[in-house]
């Protein structure tokens, strides 16, 4: 994020006490949309849609809803941070603040304790990246940015490359909150959505489906039909999946005949319930105020807001959950960001509102050309950046490649070495410094191989980039992390055969040497990518892993996949599919999905997994995956599982 945009006073002037009656209605709108829409999220999406005009469940103070708590987490960061905050300081805040391990938060996380910073660390692993962690997040970035879209989506890019890099969901986060904050100035939702609709590359599927949704609201489409169309073009089984959210989320702004038939149209259309009625009842909130809000959804929900922070879902939380006094803190936030980003005077003394806006439509070229496998650190002599190739991963059946870039911004050429050190063992090519020289506003590009054998592989492994410029001040060493791959061994398929089937394999006994026939398969995150092993052909395969752990671990393992699987753990059967399900990958948190989950003991020392899986006629995907449980919070199963080797076989210890 650039530390200014050089904005300059575009004539935007926002009264402060409409200001502060807009900020206060978008969380009282967020808090009445996530409680009415939280009691109906479900794990996947459904045909039939819902029907409430009330809330389902109405608890005192509202549902706990990690769409405000996180956003509680942000302000604490932009008050300890200030505005100049970016991806690498919200990461700190994931850590230290945020125990949710729910679908993409969890794997994100993994990868940050793991080494990895955003964006990779929101790109690497991560099935969940097209998924709502991140549009959820928008509004507080709104509230500082009033009527400054430009800043609002800055600060909305950099939240959604932490969880969700290289995904839909970071143009959805930047769509919302281009909206919300252009909501301050602008009441017209059709604009409103034209704008945000500006701001993202047309040819991502959150613009296709969020533009649908506003052309059939144009042709005069029922908004039913409306949702059925949606629902049909943008269709995934995953309730958190975010373009059919994002369409869904349009429909009920645009057709929303008042502040509870909006919120109530975005519940009822289903998939993610919570998440959408709460974005339009924020974004309705800041376009309405405060004051217009309708006590009916309001009165039973007070100003308190209901939070997780005794049950862990969060910790270390300092930002205030009166609603009043959160408010007043983004309200004496707001001028510092707004002089930080050079914008002009936008919120004025009374009396001073602007009308009409200026046109706030943005250029979107800057989103869609980012790259979310590259780190790129200013150091003020040079620019250098880190590009992983199509993971960052090593295994041991084919080097990794990444890429190093160096420019050169000084008006003078600038002579520099570039030396790489990675673990001992491991094979770099060049493997030597390399020393030139880089013309003025130049930039050079360095590829490199790094190939390392199995026993050299832990489970996340360090080295560092050394840049030197001749008769420059002396520069940080910058880091290098590569996680460590997955080693399999893998069986012939078994055509024709079943699950149950008894496929002339003693499932049951510890496996002390290579199977005859078995062949070695290295894998660098969960997915399995097993349908290449079928050849297209309904049938069975076995997988066979071994995981060495440092202490017993109480651990969830799930092969959350779209057909048959049984799972033994030390020779004993651990779990089989209950029926079958679309695929859910996450580390643990809600039992994933729902049908291929289980809780183990890892015990101290090696363990053995035995996966058996069947395809039918259709395409098999599975996944294997490890989270750590944990028994105070259910709510923070899926933590990740640190320091586990798994690149070597019994045989070989």
């Amino acid at each position: 994020m650039k530390p200014h945009l050089n904005l300059g006073d575009r004539g935007i002037r926002i009264d402060e006490t409409v200001y502060r009656d807009k900020v206060l209605g978008c969380w009282l709108g967020k808090n009445a949309g996530g409680t009415l829409g939280g009691p109906l999220e479900g794990k996947f999406g459904q045909e039939e849609m819902f029907d409430v005009d009330w809330y389902p469940d109405l608890p005192e103070g509202g549902i706990p809803n990690d769409d405000l708590e996180m956003q509680l987490i942000w302000l604490q960061a932009l008050q300890e941070r200030g505005p100049g905050i970016v991806a690498r300081d919200l990461a700190e805040y994931w850590l230290d603040c945020i125990r949710y391990n729910f679908d993409e938060y969890g794997l994100s996380k993994t990868n940050l304790q793991k080494g990895l910073v955003p964006p990779v660390s929101g790109w690497h692993n991560n099935w969940f990246k097209h998924c709502m962690g991140s549009p959820i997040r928008s509004e507080i970035w709104a509230c500082v940015a009033p009527g400054t879209p430009e800043i609002a989506a800055a600060y909305a890019f950099e939240d959604a490359i932490c969880d969700h890099a290289g995904g839909e969901s970071v143009f959805g986060e930047v769509f919302n909150a281009v909206l919300e904050s252009c909501a301050f100035v602008v009441s017209d939702r059709v604009r409103l959505v034209e704008i945000g609709l500006s701001a993202i590359p047309s040819e991502c599927l959150t613009h296709r489906a969020v533009r649908r949704a506003l052309e059939l609201f144009n042709a005069g489409l029922d908004w039913k039909a409306a949702r059925h169309a949606i629902k049909d073009e943008f269709y995934m089984a995953v309730a958190q999946y975010s373009p059919i959210n994002l369409g869904f989320q349009t429909i009920a702004l645009l057709y929303g005949e008042s502040f509870g038939d909006a919120i109530c149209k975005a519940a009822n259309c289903g998939w993610d319930t919570d998440c959408t009625a709460a974005t339009v009842g924020a974004i309705l909130g800041i376009i309405m105020g405060a004051g217009q809000l309708p006590a009916k959804w309001l009165a039973p929900l007070g100003y308190e807001i209901s939070t997780n922070l005794t049950t862990g879902g969060i910790r270390h939380l300092r930002a205030p959950t009166d609603i009043n006094v959160l408010t007043d803190e983004v309200c004496k936030l707001a001028p510092r960001v707004l002089e930080y980003w050079n914008a002009g005077k936008v919120i004025a003394a009374d009396g001073e509102s602007s009308s009409p806006a200026p046109d706030l439509h943005l250029n979107s070229s800057w989103l869609a050309t980012y790259d979310p496998g590259r780190i790129t650190w200013d150091l003020d002599t040079v620019v250098v950046s880190l590009r992983y190739d199509e993971h960052a991963a090593i295994t041991g059946c084919e080097p990794a490649r990444f890429e190093l870039e160096i420019v050169n911004p000084r008006p003078e050429p600038l002579r520099v070495s570039v030396a790489i050190r990675l673990p001992e063992e491991w094979l770099l090519r060049p493997g030597e410094p390399v020393r030139c020289a880089i013309e003025p506003q130049a930039r050079l590009s360095l590829p490199y191989t790094a190939a390392a054998r199995a026993a050299a592989i832990a489970d996340s492994n360090s080295g560092t980039i050394q840049v030197e410029v001749e008769g420059r001040p002396a520069l940080p060493r910058l880091p290098l992390v590569f996680l460590g791959g997955a080693r399999w061994m893998v069986s012939p398929l078994l055509p024709g055969s079943t699950i149950e089937a008894n496929c002339g394999f003693d499932e049951s006994r510890m496996i002390d040497a290579p199977p005859e026939s078995w062949a070695e398969l290295w894998r660098p995150g969960n997915d399995l990518q097993v349908e290449s092993l079928f050849g297209g052909w309904p049938g069975v395969i076995y997988l066979l892993h071994f995981i060495q752990s440092d202490a017993p671990r109480d651990v969830v393992l799930g092969v959350s996949n779209n057909g048959r699987m049984k799972l033994w753990l030390n020779g004993t059967l651990q779990h089989e599919t209950r029926k079958i399900t679309p695929i859910r990958p996450n580390q643990g948190n809600g039992g994933g999905d729902g049908a291929n989950y289980s809780q183990a003991i890892l015990h101290e020392g090696w363990n053995q997994v035995l996966i058996k899986l069947q395809r039918g006629s259709d395409p098999l995907e599975a996944h294997f995956t490890i989270g750590l449980r944990d028994i105070e919070h259910p709510k923070c199963v899926g933590h990740a599982a640190l320091g586990l080797r798994r690149t070597q076989f019994a045989w070989e210890l």
